[in-house]
């Protein structure tokens, strides 16, 4: 619930009602990803020091820099321009992104020295659900607050919420008991040099993977929300109402499909999933492009599809990671692909919104081509390159290891026959349990 106020879709509102450009937006989301690179020299520190202690400090100074950027919306406006506030609020996230990179070398490692590999798959699930829950209350609740109170100091308000929950996750996070002692060969281990982790073939595909997905999903945040509120001129309740509703098809999907990884395997649920997303795509680039009518519903349709999804490759692809990375430099191998996943998030954005930016300035001029029935404006030229994006990355999706997963089309009928039917069989034997006596 906190990071979901503080680096999702509120934050953006309020950098675009200060006035953000598309660099700068572009920026902003990429503060977060671009910081990652500190997880490479923390690594050694974070085995040293040990991962529990290590996330915790990370934690508690990264939850302060938000009490930062929540007193930026309380600054007059005649003393301090919206200009100045933006600057601030990104001061505000940088630190934020610090030591949040510094911090997150540790968390996986953690997390798979204490899951059994045969449950992986069920842990993430309820792990994505309980976000995707938490998002969806944050986005309901952001909505309804912007709604009642349109203000740009509201947004202090829901700054200060994040930092009063980041607070509150740290007690829990203590709770989280500390990984086993690791068997004193492996303690004794040295790590793998960095080109032979990088070389080692099952982790390098993923590495090739997910650097193309991400070069093209990193221009969907930049691209959505200006598409909402200059195309469809929407509100900023109606775009966290959206941003909500996705959460909730997440949660589902995760709910759903999240088991069956330790069934299926990864590989054909990262079929799904990324299928899923370029469909989404493909209808907001028609949408985009006036081929399609610009309708709630199909808007609707749209982010169904990207949210589950998204959920869907999410845990899939984190499941054969940590299914494939060796116990010998466990958490370098993670910093490496975090580092590279999360630059690569970082800085396609800032390429995504310098890209919108100087299709505005063309479609200002009049210089975008346009046809019968359609047009080329800004947005259906960036969604048409996100589609090109991830046809690309599906090349790379299809070379991924897994040797104990099942086809797609097996995990397809698993998915789409079995789990509905079994999922059928208990509501129904849930129903049963409540129904009134005669």
């Amino acid at each position: 619930m906190s990071w979901s106020l503080i680096i999702g879709t509120p934050i953006l509102l309020f950098m675009k009602e200060m006035g953000a450009s598309g660099l700068t937006l572009g920026i902003t989301v990429a503060l977060n990803p671009l910081f990652s690179f500190l997880q490479i020299p923390a690594a050694n520190i974070a085995e040293r020091v040990g991962y529990k202690p290590f996330v915790l400090r990370g934690w508690k100074t990264r939850s302060y820099f938000i009490l930062g950027a929540a007193l930026v919306p309380l600054l007059p406006e005649t003393v301090i321009p919206s200009p100045w506030k933006i600057r601030l609020v990104l001061l505000s996230l940088a630190g934020f992104a610090a030591a949040r990179g510094l911090s997150m070398c540790g968390y996986l490692p953690w997390l798979t020295q204490l899951i059994p590999e045969d449950r992986r798959g069920r842990f993430l699930a309820i792990d994505t659900l309980f976000i995707y829950i938490a998002t969806m209350v944050t986005m309901l609740g952001s909505s309804a607050v912007l709604r009642w109170f349109p203000s740009s100091r509201t947004y202090a308000f829901l700054f200060v919420i994040s930092f009063l929950f980041a607070l509150i996750s740290l007690y829990f996070l203590k709770r989280i008991p500390d990984p086993p002692p690791s068997p004193p060969a492996l303690r004794n281990a040295t790590r793998p040099p960095w080109g032979a982790m990088i070389r080692y073939g099952p982790f390098t595909r993923i590495l090739i993977f997910v650097l193309l997905w991400n070069i093209a999903v990193g221009g969907m945040g930049v691209v959505w929300v200006p598409f909402m509120r200059d195309a469809w001129t929407a509100s900023s309740s109606l775009i966290l109402a959206f941003s909500a509703y996705s959460s909730v098809m997440a949660a589902a999907g995760s709910f759903l499909v999240g088991p069956l990884a330790d069934r299926t395997g990864s590989r054909p649920l990262i079929a799904v999933g990324s299928a899923l997303v370029l469909l989404s795509q493909v209808g907001w680039l028609g949408t985009a492009v006036g081929l399609l009518p610009r309708s709630i519903s199909l808007a609707l349709l749209a982010t169904l599809s990207a949210s589950i999804g998204f959920s869907i490759q999410g845990i899939a692809t984190t499941r054969l990671l940590m299914g494939t990375v060796p116990a010998t430099g466990r958490s370098h191998f993670f910093a490496i692909h975090s580092v590279t996943a999360s630059l690569s998030l970082g800085l396609t954005p800032l390429l995504w919104g310098a890209a919108l930016d100087a299709l505005k300035a063309l479609e200002d001029r009049g210089l975008l081509p346009r046809g019968h029935g359609w047009e080329w404006n800004r947005f259906a030229l960036l969604y048409a390159a996100i589609v090109l994006g991830l046809l690309f990355a599906q090349l790379a999706r299809r070379r991924l290891l897994e040797p104990r997963a099942l086809s797609t089309h097996e995990a397809l009928r698993i998915l789409l026959v079995e789990s509905p039917r079994k999922l059928a069989a208990r509501v129904l034997i849930t129903t049963r349990r409540f129904r009134p006596i005669p």
